[in-house]
């Protein structure tokens, strides 16, 4: 819990940054740049290509699917009844759609569950969320952010997209059961461990003081999809077919009602689809979801 509050410090360093006139124009776009282009790439080859994975795990990685596209029927919907601006919708559906695994739920999950609970958390996030934000995330993100639809360039901008090759090339390296040495695990993890920390500082520059007040609405119902709906549609899945009270579904269900995942937000500011939205969702989000799941755990586990 220690290193998550740390973590928290950059969020507020970089809300204070951005309006204490020490942070120049400008500089947010450039750390997006540098973290979508670098850093997610640099993790996506650390941690993916040494996943350890088992048939039992199996809704560790379902479950992240079925939140996105969970998200993506209830936008959907909630537009035909009362229709969304294009781009807010976009932001709704990616941020409400995949959860900040590694930043909020490793503590949560070693403090109530142990290395058991940390275990499966990681396979949560680097088979599950990670790779929904590498694949559908980021097709939303530009099937939206494109004036008129064109599939050709719509596959050339994924297809070119750094983290998406690098989660490419990671799968083959998994598939020729390749494992890094010593050396490159090392070097790997130096060069990705400052993501975190300009991840949240990122998204502290990127907080407007009229934001909250301008997406009030949207937030709400962005929130209203990840902390409640998505852990209760998960937890009804399970409990139909009768895997509610094992550990491994209890990881999933607290999984599912995560704050939204600070890449997602840093991937839709970046393809310009309403980034004051993006940025606040993760931002507002992540600190109100710890402690909604911890009263999920209270309430119902």
């Amino acid at each position: 819990m220690e290193k998550t509050i740390f973590l928290f410090s950059f969020l507020i360093l970089g809300i204070i940054g951005r309006y204490s006139g020490y942070v120049p124009n400008g500089y947010a776009k450039k750390l997006n740049k540098l973290l979508i282009n670098f850093f997610i790439p640099v993790l996506t080859l650390r941690y993916l290509p040494e996943m350890q994975f088992s048939e039992k795990h199996i809704w560790l990685v379902l479950s992240p699917w079925i939140v996105y596209l969970g998200s993506m029927l209830f936008f959907e919907a909630v537009n035909v009844a009362k229709p969304i601006p294009r781009k807010t919708r976009a932001v709704l559906i990616m941020t409400s759609g995949i959860g900040s695994i590694s930043f909020a739920g490793f503590p949560i999950f070693e403090m109530l569950y142990g290395q058991e609970g940390l275990a499966m958390g990681i396979i949560l996030s680097l088979a599950g969320t990670f790779v929904v934000c590498n694949t559908l995330g980021v097709f939303t993100g530009f099937w939206f952010a494109q004036k008129q639809t064109n599939f050709l360039k719509l596959l050339k901008n994924i297809f070119t997209f750094p983290p998406f090759i690098a989660m490419l090339l990671s799968f083959v390296l998994l598939a020729f059961n390749y494992k890094h040495t010593e050396i490159i695990s090392d070097v790997l993890t130096v060069m990705g461990k400052p993501f975190s920390y300009l991840a949240l500082f990122t998204i502290g520059l990127g907080i407007k003081k009229d934001a909250i007040k301008k997406n009030k609405n949207y937030f709400l119902l962005g929130q209203c999809y990840k902390l409640v709906l998505a852990p209760s549609l998960i937890f009804i899945i399970l409990y139909l077919i009768g895997e509610h009270e094992s550990t491994l579904a209890r990881i999933c269900v607290l999984g599912a009602g995560l704050g939204s995942m600070n890449t997602i937000a840093i991937v839709a500011a970046e393809l310009k689809l309403k980034p004051d939205l993006a940025f606040l969702m993760p931002g507002l989000g992540i600190p109100i979801s710890m402690i909604t799941v911890l009263l999920i755990y209270i309430l119902f586990f």
